[in-house]
Order: structure tokens, then sequence, then C-alpha cells
């Protein structure tokens, strides 16, 4: 919630500054004035740098222990969170033990800290930091530490955090010289606690008059104004209100972004179901989240959940995964990026690896044999691994190898860029003797070479190669991605023979790409009639009819469905575009069956209009015994765009 970092900085303004001489006591004043404000807590990280490094602050123990503190906070508010939690911890216990002249200092790391275990969804240990906070705080001060504790307790459900949204509620009521907007920022967290008590009226309520202090509806708003309006949405939906949940969120702006829509990102899928977790397929989340402008996510925080504190955070940890094209976040305006919504509900399945998995592996082993160890980038999201993959890109040998394949089989970066790395990747793999791996990776790129039916021609020319031929696994791969299903493209004429060499040829009865062979080789002899084979080869499987592969060979779009009368009305009448990721299964004719929106921006518009599109599109058919699903937990982005 970035308001609340507004209000902590009130109290960093007020700390006091330690002692010194001249020259770097004025550095200090400036470096803390500067960490009072957000904004400007890259301007005091430096300060604060600057001052560790003279000879001054290396003999004043406590001039290093604040700075440490004060730097790790704006450390912590620009996202760098395990170098501000290891600075607040390094200089938190000296200013502890300076008594009550640094207890503002004191309070504030203890928020701070509790923010970060938030991030880490570390709830528990959240509500000690803050709880320490707490007991440092008086008066008006107690406010801020009240609602992050409400907000570190939203989901249990077991009063404790309405006790200290109420607390948090008196405190600001009673305190003279704070305006309506300080009371409305309360009461909006202590509505938001309202309504995940599942109080909805009350709810309701609290919220209309937040609205009514902050002035009203209208086009002039700031963060704290979106943060009520959206929160309405979601009261006047739970009471039924549906069109005044519409109003609301259209003045919030989501949705309405003219010549910049929020576009869906190249990385998204939301938790998977698992009811004994307490993640369930019926319940729905919002999750709020920044979006900067090089597509990595941030501040990613669970605003309403119908399950419990288990549904929110495994939302919120989906959507830190999250990223973005850069080009697609830079053309949303900074304000609509800053505080984003976004409705969640889990899906049945994950998606399936694909079938250049095993390459991906085989190579990721070569490099362990070269002395590479596990990438930096492994556990990323696709946009913070971007730049690391780009560095590693320049290296020499092998390291270098390995940062031109990340970065070519990104999906964030532009065809220029994919098509150059690709280039290099190919030289440095032969100059390294590197395995066929290599080749079956840069063959699965495509780019403007290989559009339309000729997309399978840079397969064929890898095939082609003896040691690739000759590589159990890497010509295994290459035969069915010529042979796999597209859009609109029939198979191959030498589908069979293609698929007959995987299924004839060394690779263990059980290996993932013999089994999708197998159940490739069905679906052609089915299409040509030949049922009695199609099932002798879904027999070899050893798959119940109700399985997929391990390994996607997926069922290919025919027929997209949906068109401009499924855009709904209301969104019409509002000016509302957006997306929805649906979820559905594939039967084996090629229809879709229980189809649900499982993310949608903004909430709850496009939701039924998007399982209309999905359940009118079309995929190849697949040969199943007695016709059981082809394939369950599909997934497909539907973009609402104004005409």
């Amino acid at each position: 919630m970035l308001y609340l970092l507004a209000l902590l900085a009130a109290g960093q303004a007020a700390a006091p500054a330690a002692t010194g001489a001249t020259s770097l006591q004025q550095r200090f004043d400036a470096a803390t004035l500067a960490a009072a404000t957000p904004a400007k807590c890259q301007e005091a990280i430096a300060g604060f740098e600057a001052i560790e490094q003279s000879g001054a602050a290396q003999r004043n123990g406590l001039v290093r222990s604040a700075s440490d503190v004060r730097k790790g906070r704006c450390l912590v508010v620009v996202g760098r969170d395990a170098e501000g939690e290891a600075a607040i911890r390094r200089g938190l216990p000296q200013l502890q033990a300076r008594g009550a002249d640094f207890d503002a200092d004191v309070r504030d790391a203890y928020i701070m800290l509790g923010q970060v275990a938030l991030r880490r969804s570390d709830n528990d240990a959240a509500v000690a930091e803050f709880q320490r906070a707490l007991e440092k705080s008086q008066g008006a001060a107690r406010i801020l530490p009240q609602l992050m504790m409400a907000q570190a307790l939203m989901f249990d459900r077991d009063g404790r955090a309405l006790r200290h949204a109420e607390a948090a509620q008196a405190i600001v009521t009673s305190t003279p010289g704070l305006s309506k907007r300080d009371v409305a920022r309360v009461q909006t967290i202590y509505a938001r606690v309202l309504l995940n008590e599942r109080r909805d009226k009350e709810a309701y309520d609290v919220l209309r008059d937040s609205l009514a202090k902050q002035g009203g509806l209208g086009m002039k708003v700031s963060l704290d104004d979106i943060a009520t309006r959206s929160d309405l949405a979601i009261a006047a939906l739970r009471n039924n209100d549906v069109e005044a949940a519409r109003r609301y969120l259209v003045y919030t702006g989501a949705g309405r972004m003219k010549d910049a829509p929020f576009r869906t990102a190249v990385e998204m899928e939301p938790p998977t179901c698992n009811p004994a977790a307490g993640i369930k397929p019926e319940d729905v989340t919002i999750v709020e989240f920044t979006l900067h402008d090089d597509g990595h996510v941030s501040d990613v925080t669970p605003i309403y959940t119908t399950g419990g504190r288990a549904s929110a955070i495994a939302f919120a940890e989906a959507v830190r995964g999250w990223s973005w094209k850069a080009e697609d976040a830079k053309a949303i305006p900074l304000f609509f990026r800053a505080s984003t919504r976004i409705e969640l509900r889990c899906i049945s399945t994950s998606e399936r690896p694909s079938i250049y998995a095993p390459s991906r592996e085989a190579m990721a082993a070569w490099f362990e044999s070269r002395g590479l160890s596990r990438a930096d980038w492994a556990d990323l999201p696709e946009a913070r691994a971007l730049p690391l993959q780009r560095a590693a890109a320049n290296e020499g040998g092998p390291a270098g190898l390995r940062g031109m394949l990340a970065v070519a089989l990104s999906p964030l970066v532009d065809q220029k860029e994919r098509e150059a790395m690709r280039d290099q990747a190919r030289a440095r793999a032969a100059e390294l003797g590197a395995p066929p791996a290599a080749q079956v990776l840069l063959a699965s790129i495509e780019t403007k070479s290989y559009v339309g039916t000729s997309y399978r021609e840079a397969k064929r020319e890898a095939l082609a190669q003896p040691d690739v031929a000759a590589d159990p696994v890497a010509a295994a791969t290459l035969r069915l991605a010529i042979v796999a299903p597209r859009y609109k493209a029939k198979p191959p004429a030498d589908a069979l023979p293609l698929l007959e060499a995987v299924v004839t040829g060394p690779l263990p009865v059980s290996h993932p790409l013999k089994v999708a062979a197998l159940l490739q080789k069905a679906n052609v002899l089915a299409e040509a009639g030949d049922y009695a084979g199609a099932q002798a080869a879904f027999r070899q499987t050893g798959l119940t009819a109700e399985q997929c592969s391990l390994l996607g060979l997926t069922p290919a779009t025919t027929r997209h469905g949906g068109g401009s009368s499924d855009y709904p009305d209301a969104a019409v009448r509002h000016g509302f575009e957006g997306w929805v990721r649906a979820e559905f299964d594939v039967t084996a004719d090629g229809r879709t069956a229980t189809q649900r929106a499982v993310a949608a921006y903004p909430p709850f518009i496009f939701n039924d209009a998007a399982i209309g599109v999905v359940r009118g599109a079309r995929f190849t058919s697949s040969y199943r015994p007695e016709g059981a699903l082809a394939c369950s937990g599909q997934q497909r982005s539907i973009v609402f765009k104004m005409p």
C-alpha cells in the first residue's frame, strides 16, 4: 500500500540527527531529509553511502548505525529488500541501546522489517515486527503499525485484524489536526478488513463515507482515491449492486487508458488449485501490484479473497513471478502502473513443459560439466532475469553461450535482438563443440525467416546435421516439433514416418518424448480413419483415456471463436477495455469444456464474455478412447479492445 509508506515518511522526517563534525552533520541531515520522502530515496541512499565511506563515519559508531538504519529503510522503499533488511539489522542494536532518543528510528525500522517479511509472504514474522513497532509508538504514531498489523492478519478472519483496524480508526478520529483525507485513508483499510471478514454491508457503508470525505467521485484523483474506489467496486459487487460497481471502477481509470491499454503479461500463470492447502477453485482473489518500466512487478499486495491466508499468499506469490514486455509496460501511464489490480482464480493444472524441456536439461548438464554453477537468473521472473542474461551474453566461452541462448529464448526481447542472439549463439556453439541440444534449442527460435508453414524448415535443417540425427533426444524432439499441431497448418506429408522414427527409436518406452510421439501418431491415424491403428498407438502410451503426456503437444487452434457481438454492452457503455485469461479443457473432437476465467483486468468486467469466446473456439481433434478429454487445463488470453 503505497500511501502507507507516505505516512511512514512523516515519522522519518522527525528522526533526530546524529552528532559529528559540521560537514558530516550537514551531509547527514541532507540524507535524512531526503529519506523522509520516498521519491527521494535514491538520493538519500547515495548520501548515506558517501557518509559511510568517510573516515569520521568509520570512527563514529552512532553515525554508522543511524546511517545503516535510515539507508536500509530507503533500500526497502526502492525494492532492494535483502540489502535493506541487512542494513537495518546491522544498525538497529545500537539505536535500540540509545533509548527514547531514537525510538522513532527504531519504530520505523520495525515497520520496514515487517514490510520485508510481508513481501516474502511471512505474515507471522511481519506481525512480530509490527507488534514491536506498536510498542514503540504513542498517540497518532500508533496508526501506521495498527494498520500494518491489520494488513498482515486480514485474511485470518479471527477478529485480530478487525481489532487493530478499529484501534487505528479510533485514534485517527480523535486526534486533532488530522484531515478528512487522513480519516478516509484509515477507514478504507478498516472497510477492507470488514470485506475480508464477510461483513459486506458494513464495509460498503464505511467506504461510501470514505469516498465522501475524499470529495466524492471526480476526475482528479490520487492513489488514495483509487484505493477507495477500487474497494467500493468490490463492496458494491458483494452487495449485488453491479451497476454501482462498474461506476466506481470507471472512476479508478482501470481499463480506460486511451491509446495505451494494459496488455497481458508474457509470463502469467495463477497458482494451481490445491483444496487441501486452502486454494480452492471457487475462490476469487483481488491482487494489487506496481508494474515497473522494465516489466517486473513489486509491492504485490492481496486486497481481498474469498479464501483464507493460504489463498491470499499463493496468489501474491504467483503475481510476483509475472513479467511484461518493457515496451508494453512503458506505454502505460506511470500513475496507473503504480497501483494495478487483477482478479484471479487458481488453475486446475500447471502448464506442462514443452517438448524442448529435455534439450534444456541436456544443455544445463553440459554447462555444469564446463564448470558453470546454476545461473543467477534461474529462479527470477523473466523481466528481472533479462538484464543478467544480457550481461552474460557478453562473456566468453560457455558462460557467454548460456547468456546468448537465454536472451534468444526470452519472450521479452524483440525480433531484431532475438535473431542477433540466435546467430551469435549458433557460432559460439560450433566453436565450443556444444552438444546437439544447442542446435535443437536454436531451431526452436522462430524468427521472420520461419513463418507460416516454413517454420518447419529450421527444424529439418537441424535434423539433417549428422550429430543431431544421431542423438536420440535431439532427433526425437525435432521430429515431434515438425509434426506438432499448428494454427491452420496441416500435418506434413511425412508425419507418420517422422513419428514412427521416434516410436521405434532407442529412447526408453516410458520416455516423455516417445509417449508424446505415440499420442500424436494416434491423432494422425484417427484423422486418416485408421481407428484400430490409433487405438493400438494409444494403448502403447500406458496412459489412461483422461491423462495427458508429460510434455506438451497440445491441440492447436483451428477457430478462435468470438466476434464484435461478444463485446459486453456494459463495457461499451462505460468505455472499458481489458483482457481475460481463460482456462478450459479440450474434448477429443476439438470443442472446449469447463471454461472459467482465471485472471482478469479490470476485475469482473469481461469474465462472462471471455467464457463465451472460448466456448466458441475450436481445436484440432485428438484421439481418445471412448471420447474422453483430449487435454485439461489449457489456457488462452482474450483481449477486449474498443474499435
